[in-house]
Protein backbone atom coordinates (compact mmCIF):
# COMPACT_ATOMS: atom_id res chain seq x y z
CA UNK A 1 0.00 0.00 0.00
CA UNK A 2 1.28 3.67 -1.07
CA UNK A 3 2.68 5.49 1.86
CA UNK A 4 0.09 8.29 0.90
CA UNK A 5 -2.91 6.11 2.00
CA UNK A 6 -3.84 7.25 5.79
CA UNK A 7 -6.92 5.78 5.90
CA UNK A 8 -8.44 2.41 4.72
CA UNK A 9 -9.12 2.33 1.08
CA UNK A 10 -12.02 0.16 0.04
CA UNK A 11 -12.82 -0.19 -3.70
CA UNK A 12 -16.62 -1.09 -4.21
CA UNK A 13 -17.79 -2.85 -8.08
CA UNK A 14 -20.10 -0.43 -9.13
CA UNK A 15 -21.26 0.52 -12.79
CA UNK A 16 -21.23 4.18 -12.20
CA UNK A 17 -20.05 6.74 -9.54
CA UNK A 18 -22.84 7.24 -6.96
CA UNK A 19 -22.43 10.94 -7.55
CA UNK A 20 -22.69 10.51 -11.46
CA UNK A 21 -25.03 12.94 -13.20
CA UNK A 22 -24.99 11.56 -16.96
CA UNK A 23 -27.21 12.56 -19.32
CA UNK A 24 -29.69 9.98 -20.19
CA UNK A 25 -28.30 8.39 -23.38
CA UNK A 26 -24.78 8.02 -21.48
CA UNK A 27 -26.16 6.87 -18.51
CA UNK A 28 -27.67 3.50 -20.21
CA UNK A 29 -24.00 2.55 -20.75
CA UNK A 30 -23.38 2.88 -17.63
CA UNK A 31 -25.87 0.72 -15.93
CA UNK A 32 -24.57 -2.77 -16.51
CA UNK A 33 -27.93 -3.62 -18.77
CA UNK A 34 -30.42 -3.03 -16.43
CA UNK A 35 -30.35 0.14 -13.96
CA UNK A 36 -31.53 -1.60 -10.77
CA UNK A 37 -27.48 -2.70 -10.25
CA UNK A 38 -27.15 0.83 -9.28
CA UNK A 39 -29.98 0.62 -6.29
CA UNK A 40 -27.68 -2.59 -4.43
CA UNK A 41 -24.08 -1.30 -5.53
CA UNK A 42 -25.00 2.53 -4.37
CA UNK A 43 -26.73 1.15 -0.95
CA UNK A 44 -23.42 -1.02 -0.35
CA UNK A 45 -21.40 2.09 -0.99
CA UNK A 46 -23.39 3.95 1.38
CA UNK A 47 -23.29 1.40 4.16
CA UNK A 48 -19.58 1.74 4.52
CA UNK A 49 -19.16 5.69 3.90
CA UNK A 50 -16.91 6.79 7.58
CA UNK A 51 -14.97 9.57 8.46
CA UNK A 52 -12.02 6.94 8.78
CA UNK A 53 -12.03 5.29 5.17
CA UNK A 54 -12.03 6.20 2.17
CA UNK A 55 -14.76 4.58 -0.06
CA UNK A 56 -14.13 4.82 -3.93
CA UNK A 57 -15.77 2.71 -7.13
CA UNK A 58 -13.93 0.14 -9.28
CA UNK A 59 -15.52 0.37 -12.35
CA UNK A 60 -16.71 -2.72 -14.46
CA UNK A 61 -14.03 -2.00 -17.50
CA UNK A 62 -10.97 -1.44 -14.56
CA UNK A 63 -12.11 -4.67 -12.67
CA UNK A 64 -13.02 -6.71 -15.90
CA UNK A 65 -11.33 -5.52 -18.42
CA UNK A 66 -7.23 -5.84 -19.79
CA UNK A 67 -4.40 -8.21 -18.61
CA UNK A 68 -5.54 -10.00 -15.51
CA UNK A 69 -2.14 -9.78 -13.99
CA UNK A 70 -2.03 -5.80 -14.57
CA UNK A 71 -5.67 -5.55 -12.65
CA UNK A 72 -4.63 -7.61 -9.98
CA UNK A 73 -1.82 -5.85 -9.39
CA UNK A 74 -3.42 -2.42 -9.48
CA UNK A 75 -6.45 -3.71 -7.24
CA UNK A 76 -3.93 -4.82 -4.74
CA UNK A 77 -1.88 -1.63 -4.50
CA UNK A 78 -4.79 0.39 -4.69
CA UNK A 79 -7.15 -0.51 -2.08
CA UNK A 80 -7.07 -2.33 1.61
CA UNK A 81 -10.27 -4.21 0.61
CA UNK A 82 -12.35 -5.22 -2.35
CA UNK A 83 -16.20 -5.28 -1.80
CA UNK A 84 -18.16 -6.90 -4.46
CA UNK A 85 -22.04 -6.24 -4.39
CA UNK A 86 -23.53 -8.58 -6.63
CA UNK A 87 -27.23 -10.38 -7.80
CA UNK A 88 -28.41 -13.20 -9.39
CA UNK A 89 -24.86 -14.03 -10.49
CA UNK A 90 -25.11 -17.67 -10.08
CA UNK A 91 -26.91 -18.16 -13.25
CA UNK A 92 -25.98 -19.98 -16.87
CA UNK A 93 -25.67 -16.28 -18.98
CA UNK A 94 -22.99 -15.75 -16.20
CA UNK A 95 -20.64 -18.52 -16.68
CA UNK A 96 -18.13 -16.63 -18.47
CA UNK A 97 -17.75 -13.77 -15.81
CA UNK A 98 -17.45 -16.09 -13.11
CA UNK A 99 -14.43 -18.28 -14.52
CA UNK A 100 -12.52 -14.55 -15.23
CA UNK A 101 -13.46 -13.18 -11.90
CA UNK A 102 -12.69 -16.26 -10.16
CA UNK A 103 -8.77 -15.47 -12.70
CA UNK A 104 -8.65 -12.48 -10.98
CA UNK A 105 -9.74 -13.03 -7.48
CA UNK A 106 -7.00 -16.08 -7.11
CA UNK A 107 -4.96 -13.23 -7.84
CA UNK A 108 -5.31 -10.74 -5.29
CA UNK A 109 -3.71 -10.37 -1.64
CA UNK A 110 -6.53 -8.03 -0.42
CA UNK A 111 -9.70 -9.09 1.59
CA UNK A 112 -12.85 -9.65 -0.98
CA UNK A 113 -16.08 -9.27 0.03
CA UNK A 114 -19.10 -10.56 -1.70
CA UNK A 115 -22.38 -9.01 -0.93
CA UNK A 116 -25.88 -10.35 -1.55
CA UNK A 117 -24.84 -12.86 -4.46
CA UNK A 118 -27.75 -15.12 -5.33
CA UNK A 119 -28.95 -17.98 -7.75
CA UNK A 120 -31.36 -18.34 -10.46
CA UNK A 121 -33.55 -20.90 -10.73
CA UNK A 122 -36.91 -22.36 -11.99
CA UNK A 123 -39.10 -22.45 -9.07
CA UNK A 124 -40.23 -26.18 -9.97
CA UNK A 125 -36.15 -26.69 -9.57
CA UNK A 126 -36.42 -25.18 -5.67
CA UNK A 127 -39.30 -27.48 -4.88
CA UNK A 128 -37.53 -30.55 -6.73
CA UNK A 129 -34.55 -29.72 -4.33
CA UNK A 130 -32.49 -30.35 -7.66
CA UNK A 131 -30.84 -26.51 -7.86
CA UNK A 132 -30.79 -26.77 -11.85
CA UNK A 133 -29.72 -22.99 -12.74
CA UNK A 134 -32.41 -21.61 -14.98
CA UNK A 135 -33.04 -18.87 -17.58
CA UNK A 136 -35.86 -15.90 -17.02
CA UNK A 137 -37.64 -17.34 -20.13
CA UNK A 138 -37.98 -21.63 -18.26
CA UNK A 139 -35.70 -23.19 -20.69
CA UNK A 140 -33.05 -25.03 -19.00
CA UNK A 141 -29.52 -26.37 -20.04
CA UNK A 142 -27.40 -29.65 -21.22
CA UNK A 143 -26.32 -31.55 -18.46
CA UNK A 144 -22.93 -30.30 -19.50
CA UNK A 145 -23.50 -27.04 -19.45
CA UNK A 146 -24.68 -27.20 -16.19
CA UNK A 147 -21.20 -29.04 -14.94
CA UNK A 148 -19.70 -26.73 -16.51
CA UNK A 149 -21.58 -23.82 -14.66
CA UNK A 150 -21.38 -25.08 -11.13
CA UNK A 151 -17.73 -25.73 -11.94
CA UNK A 152 -17.29 -21.88 -12.52
CA UNK A 153 -19.68 -21.21 -9.21
CA UNK A 154 -17.74 -23.62 -7.10
CA UNK A 155 -14.23 -21.95 -8.03
CA UNK A 156 -15.45 -18.54 -7.83
CA UNK A 157 -16.89 -18.87 -4.15
CA UNK A 158 -13.58 -20.48 -3.53
CA UNK A 159 -11.65 -17.80 -4.46
CA UNK A 160 -14.07 -15.47 -2.34
CA UNK A 161 -13.78 -17.71 0.64
CA UNK A 162 -9.99 -17.98 0.88
CA UNK A 163 -9.80 -13.89 0.68
CA UNK A 164 -12.95 -13.79 3.62
CA UNK A 165 -14.98 -15.21 6.42
CA UNK A 166 -17.91 -15.82 4.50
CA UNK A 167 -19.98 -14.86 1.88
CA UNK A 168 -23.40 -12.74 1.85
CA UNK A 169 -25.99 -13.94 -0.11
CA UNK A 170 -30.21 -12.56 -0.81
CA UNK A 171 -31.82 -15.77 0.81
CA UNK A 172 -32.40 -19.51 1.91
CA UNK A 173 -32.46 -20.30 -1.69
CA UNK A 174 -29.13 -19.27 -2.82
CA UNK A 175 -27.59 -20.48 0.43
CA UNK A 176 -29.02 -24.39 0.14
CA UNK A 177 -27.89 -23.41 -3.79
CA UNK A 178 -24.15 -22.49 -2.34
CA UNK A 179 -24.82 -25.92 0.10
CA UNK A 180 -25.62 -28.02 -2.45
CA UNK A 181 -22.12 -27.25 -4.28
CA UNK A 182 -20.44 -28.29 -0.98
CA UNK A 183 -19.52 -25.27 0.62
CA UNK A 184 -20.11 -24.93 4.63
CA UNK A 185 -23.43 -23.75 6.13
CA UNK A 186 -21.55 -21.67 8.60
CA UNK A 187 -19.81 -19.79 5.54
CA UNK A 188 -22.48 -18.45 3.94
CA UNK A 189 -24.78 -15.63 5.76
CA UNK A 190 -28.32 -14.82 4.08
CA UNK A 191 -28.26 -11.05 4.27
CA UNK A 192 -31.07 -10.26 1.77
CA UNK A 193 -30.56 -7.71 -0.74
CA UNK A 194 -28.60 -4.77 0.47
CA UNK A 195 -30.26 -2.36 -1.87
CA UNK A 196 -33.52 -2.34 0.62
CA UNK A 197 -31.15 -1.19 3.20
CA UNK A 198 -30.09 1.99 1.68
CA UNK A 199 -31.74 4.66 4.06
CA UNK A 200 -30.34 2.67 6.88
CA UNK A 201 -31.89 1.29 10.28
CA UNK A 202 -35.01 3.03 10.95
CA UNK A 203 -36.26 2.84 7.47
CA UNK A 204 -40.67 2.18 7.55
CA UNK A 205 -42.72 1.94 5.00
CA UNK A 206 -46.27 3.53 5.41
CA UNK A 207 -48.68 1.05 6.53
CA UNK A 208 -51.76 2.01 4.83
CA UNK A 209 -54.73 0.16 2.19
CA UNK A 210 -54.53 0.76 -0.97
CA UNK A 211 -57.32 2.07 -2.83
CA UNK A 212 -56.77 2.67 -6.72
CA UNK A 213 -59.50 4.60 -8.88
CA UNK A 214 -59.07 5.44 -12.55
CA UNK A 215 -57.12 8.43 -11.94
CA UNK A 216 -54.42 6.97 -9.89
CA UNK A 217 -50.76 7.11 -10.59
CA UNK A 218 -49.82 3.63 -11.51
CA UNK A 219 -45.76 2.76 -12.38
CA UNK A 220 -45.15 -0.93 -13.81
CA UNK A 221 -41.99 -2.89 -14.05
CA UNK A 222 -42.54 -5.53 -16.66
CA UNK A 223 -40.71 -8.02 -17.77
CA UNK A 224 -41.52 -8.93 -21.48
CA UNK A 225 -39.40 -12.28 -21.61
CA UNK A 226 -42.15 -13.20 -18.66
CA UNK A 227 -45.42 -13.86 -21.51
CA UNK A 228 -47.79 -14.70 -18.57
CA UNK A 229 -47.40 -10.37 -17.70
CA UNK A 230 -48.67 -9.47 -20.90
CA UNK A 231 -52.40 -9.76 -20.40
CA UNK A 232 -52.57 -7.98 -16.47
CA UNK A 233 -50.08 -5.14 -18.13
CA UNK A 234 -52.25 -4.70 -21.04
CA UNK A 235 -55.31 -4.45 -18.95
CA UNK A 236 -54.01 -1.73 -16.38
CA UNK A 237 -52.69 0.45 -19.32
CA UNK A 238 -56.61 0.30 -21.04
CA UNK A 239 -57.97 0.39 -16.64
CA UNK A 240 -55.80 3.29 -15.48
CA UNK A 241 -54.76 6.31 -18.13
CA UNK A 242 -52.09 7.44 -15.68
CA UNK A 243 -49.96 4.41 -15.30
CA UNK A 244 -46.37 4.10 -17.36
CA UNK A 245 -43.79 1.80 -17.30
CA UNK A 246 -40.63 2.04 -15.94
CA UNK A 247 -38.32 1.37 -18.54
CA UNK A 248 -34.96 -0.04 -16.89
CA UNK A 249 -33.27 -2.03 -19.21
CA UNK A 250 -30.58 -0.29 -21.64
CA UNK A 251 -32.52 -1.66 -24.84
CA UNK A 252 -36.04 -0.26 -23.65
CA UNK A 253 -34.37 2.95 -22.28
CA UNK A 254 -32.58 4.03 -25.68
CA UNK A 255 -35.64 3.17 -27.66
CA UNK A 256 -37.45 6.04 -25.97
CA UNK A 257 -34.16 8.11 -25.58
CA UNK A 258 -33.37 8.48 -29.03
CA UNK A 259 -36.67 7.81 -30.13
CA UNK A 260 -35.35 4.92 -32.45
CA UNK A 261 -36.13 1.08 -33.07
CA UNK A 262 -33.97 -0.32 -31.08
CA UNK A 263 -35.07 -4.16 -31.76
CA UNK A 264 -35.45 -4.72 -35.48
CA UNK A 265 -38.00 -7.50 -34.77
CA UNK A 266 -40.00 -8.72 -32.10
CA UNK A 267 -41.42 -12.27 -32.05
CA UNK A 268 -42.53 -11.80 -28.59
CA UNK A 269 -46.39 -10.40 -27.50
CA UNK A 270 -46.98 -7.39 -29.10
CA UNK A 271 -48.87 -6.52 -26.31
CA UNK A 272 -44.95 -5.78 -24.62
CA UNK A 273 -43.80 -1.88 -24.94
CA UNK A 274 -40.90 -3.14 -27.04
CA UNK A 275 -41.12 -1.24 -29.96
CA UNK A 276 -42.58 2.36 -30.95
CA UNK A 277 -45.94 1.42 -32.45
CA UNK A 278 -47.28 0.25 -29.08
CA UNK A 279 -49.95 2.65 -27.22
CA UNK A 280 -47.95 3.25 -24.53
CA UNK A 281 -45.08 4.47 -26.48
CA UNK A 282 -47.53 6.69 -28.63
CA UNK A 283 -48.99 7.83 -25.10
CA UNK A 284 -45.99 9.31 -23.94
CA UNK A 285 -46.21 6.03 -21.12
CA UNK A 286 -42.90 5.13 -21.12
CA UNK A 287 -40.10 6.51 -19.09
CA UNK A 288 -36.60 6.35 -17.81
CA UNK A 289 -34.97 8.22 -15.32
CA UNK A 290 -30.54 9.09 -15.96
CA UNK A 291 -29.71 8.39 -12.49
CA UNK A 292 -30.65 6.01 -9.65
CA UNK A 293 -31.56 9.08 -7.19
CA UNK A 294 -33.73 10.62 -9.28
CA UNK A 295 -35.03 7.06 -10.69
CA UNK A 296 -36.33 6.53 -6.50
CA UNK A 297 -37.61 10.52 -6.27
CA UNK A 298 -39.79 9.78 -9.37
CA UNK A 299 -41.74 7.43 -7.51
CA UNK A 300 -42.50 8.90 -4.96
CA UNK A 301 -44.88 10.84 -7.45
CA UNK A 302 -46.64 7.26 -7.67
CA UNK A 303 -49.65 5.72 -5.99
CA UNK A 304 -48.41 2.59 -6.21
CA UNK A 305 -46.54 0.12 -8.70
CA UNK A 306 -46.28 -3.51 -9.15
CA UNK A 307 -44.83 -5.89 -11.69
CA UNK A 308 -42.06 -8.70 -11.46
CA UNK A 309 -38.85 -6.77 -11.51
CA UNK A 310 -37.31 -7.18 -8.50
CA UNK A 311 -35.90 -3.39 -8.20
CA UNK A 312 -38.58 -1.72 -9.99
CA UNK A 313 -40.30 -2.78 -6.85
CA UNK A 314 -37.51 -1.88 -4.83
CA UNK A 315 -37.13 1.93 -6.19
CA UNK A 316 -41.01 2.07 -4.96
CA UNK A 317 -40.60 0.70 -1.84
CA UNK A 318 -37.39 3.34 -0.87
CA UNK A 319 -39.57 6.28 -2.42
CA UNK A 320 -42.41 4.89 0.08
CA UNK A 321 -44.67 4.03 -2.66
CA UNK A 322 -46.56 1.13 -1.76
CA UNK A 323 -45.00 -1.91 -4.44
CA UNK A 324 -46.41 -5.32 -5.33
CA UNK A 325 -43.54 -7.91 -6.30
CA UNK A 326 -45.26 -10.39 -8.91
CA UNK A 327 -42.73 -13.64 -8.38
CA UNK A 328 -41.99 -15.42 -10.87
CA UNK A 329 -38.40 -17.39 -9.74
CA UNK A 330 -36.06 -18.20 -7.03
CA UNK A 331 -34.60 -14.54 -7.17
CA UNK A 332 -37.83 -13.46 -6.45
CA UNK A 333 -39.47 -15.56 -4.05
CA UNK A 334 -35.97 -15.50 -1.94
CA UNK A 335 -35.83 -11.83 -1.73
CA UNK A 336 -39.50 -11.22 -1.04
CA UNK A 337 -39.49 -13.98 1.43
CA UNK A 338 -36.25 -12.49 3.00
CA UNK A 339 -37.71 -9.15 3.67
CA UNK A 340 -41.77 -9.62 3.84
CA UNK A 341 -41.89 -7.57 0.56
CA UNK A 342 -45.80 -7.78 -0.17
CA UNK A 343 -45.64 -10.18 -3.57
CA UNK A 344 -47.57 -12.99 -4.80
CA UNK A 345 -46.51 -15.96 -7.85
CA UNK A 346 -47.61 -15.30 -11.36
CA UNK A 347 -48.51 -19.08 -11.23
CA UNK A 348 -51.17 -18.35 -8.95
CA UNK A 349 -52.64 -15.52 -10.66
CA UNK A 350 -55.80 -16.37 -12.48
CA UNK A 351 -56.04 -15.02 -16.29
CA UNK A 352 -57.91 -11.84 -15.19
CA UNK A 353 -55.90 -10.83 -12.39
CA UNK A 354 -55.82 -7.20 -11.91
CA UNK A 355 -54.05 -4.14 -10.43
CA UNK A 356 -56.50 -3.64 -7.58
CA UNK A 357 -56.42 -7.13 -6.73
CA UNK A 358 -52.89 -7.08 -6.25
CA UNK A 359 -53.42 -3.54 -4.60
CA UNK A 360 -56.37 -5.34 -2.21
CA UNK A 361 -53.34 -7.79 -0.84
CA UNK A 362 -50.90 -4.79 0.13
CA UNK A 363 -49.64 -4.82 3.69
CA UNK A 364 -46.29 -3.65 4.92
CA UNK A 365 -46.55 -4.77 8.60
CA UNK A 366 -44.39 -8.00 8.07
CA UNK A 367 -41.88 -5.93 6.18
CA UNK A 368 -41.59 -3.13 9.03
CA UNK A 369 -41.88 -5.88 11.57
CA UNK A 370 -38.78 -7.67 10.24
CA UNK A 371 -36.67 -5.09 8.96
CA UNK A 372 -34.83 -3.75 12.03
CA UNK A 373 -33.77 -7.78 12.38
CA UNK A 374 -32.85 -8.38 8.73
CA UNK A 375 -30.65 -4.75 9.07
CA UNK A 376 -28.60 -5.79 11.98
CA UNK A 377 -27.96 -9.62 9.95
CA UNK A 378 -26.35 -7.39 7.24
CA UNK A 379 -24.47 -5.44 9.50
CA UNK A 380 -23.60 -8.94 11.35
CA UNK A 381 -22.21 -9.76 8.31
CA UNK A 382 -19.87 -6.74 7.34
CA UNK A 383 -18.78 -7.04 10.59
CA UNK A 384 -17.66 -10.59 10.22
CA UNK A 385 -15.75 -9.96 7.28
CA UNK A 386 -14.29 -6.44 9.08
CA UNK A 387 -15.78 -3.90 7.36
CA UNK A 388 -17.14 -0.42 9.59
CA UNK A 389 -20.89 0.48 8.73
CA UNK A 390 -21.76 4.45 8.40
CA UNK A 391 -24.30 3.41 10.81
CA UNK A 392 -22.43 2.59 13.23
CA UNK A 393 -20.83 6.10 13.46
CA UNK A 394 -22.56 7.94 11.20
CA UNK A 395 -20.05 11.38 10.66
CA UNK A 396 -19.49 14.09 7.80
CA UNK A 397 -18.33 11.57 5.84
CA UNK A 398 -22.04 10.52 5.14
CA UNK A 399 -23.70 14.27 5.44
CA UNK A 400 -21.56 15.06 2.93
CA UNK A 401 -22.19 11.86 0.87
CA UNK A 402 -25.55 12.65 1.18
CA UNK A 403 -25.31 16.31 0.17
CA UNK A 404 -23.50 14.78 -2.91
CA UNK A 405 -26.67 13.30 -4.07
CA UNK A 406 -28.82 16.38 -4.50
CA UNK A 407 -27.89 17.06 -8.14
CA UNK A 408 -28.37 13.60 -9.75
CA UNK A 409 -31.40 13.37 -7.24
CA UNK A 410 -33.12 16.34 -9.43
CA UNK A 411 -31.91 14.91 -13.18
CA UNK A 412 -35.22 15.07 -15.58
CA UNK A 413 -36.06 12.00 -16.77
CA UNK A 414 -36.87 11.23 -20.52
CA UNK A 415 -40.69 10.27 -21.47
CA UNK A 416 -41.67 7.98 -24.83
CA UNK A 417 -42.05 10.33 -28.14
CA UNK A 418 -42.06 13.29 -26.48
CA UNK A 419 -38.22 14.31 -26.31
CA UNK A 420 -36.44 14.97 -29.91
CA UNK A 421 -34.33 11.72 -30.81
CA UNK A 422 -30.43 12.65 -30.52
CA UNK A 423 -30.47 13.19 -34.29
CA UNK A 424 -32.86 15.55 -34.53
CA UNK A 425 -31.29 17.23 -31.23
CA UNK A 426 -28.00 17.22 -32.80
CA UNK A 427 -29.62 19.51 -35.86
CA UNK A 428 -31.06 21.73 -33.96
CA UNK A 429 -27.97 22.52 -31.97
CA UNK A 430 -25.94 22.63 -35.33
CA UNK A 431 -28.97 24.72 -36.46
CA UNK A 432 -28.56 27.35 -33.14
CA UNK A 433 -24.40 27.58 -33.92
CA UNK A 434 -25.51 28.06 -37.82
CA UNK A 435 -27.50 30.88 -37.12
CA UNK A 436 -25.74 32.60 -34.25
CA UNK A 437 -22.61 32.38 -37.16
CA UNK A 438 -24.81 34.25 -39.62
CA UNK A 439 -25.67 36.75 -36.65
CA UNK A 440 -21.79 37.23 -35.91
Amino acid sequence: MDDKHKREQILVRSCQLPTANLDPLKSVGFIGSNQGNLLYQFSTHRALVRDDVDVRTISYGKFGKGPVEERAEWINSECDRLVLPLSSSFRLQNLKNLDAWADLIERLTVPVTVVGIGAQLRLQEVRNGTFLPGRVTGITASAAEIAEHEAAARRFVAAVMDRSESIGVRGEISKKYLEYLGFPSDRIDIIGCPSLFMWGPDFRMPEKSVRLGKRSKLSLSFDHRISSTAGLLDRTITEYPRSTVYMQETIGAKMIITGEETRATWPGDPRFPVKKAHRAYREHRLEYYPTAWSWIRHMESYDYAFGPRLHGTVAATLAGTPAHLMVHDSRTLEVAQHHHLPHTLIEDMGPTASAAELASRQDYSAFNEAYRGNFDQFMAFLERNSLKSAYDAPGEALAAFDASLEAPARAVGVVSDKTPSVPVRRRLSLAVKALKGQIR
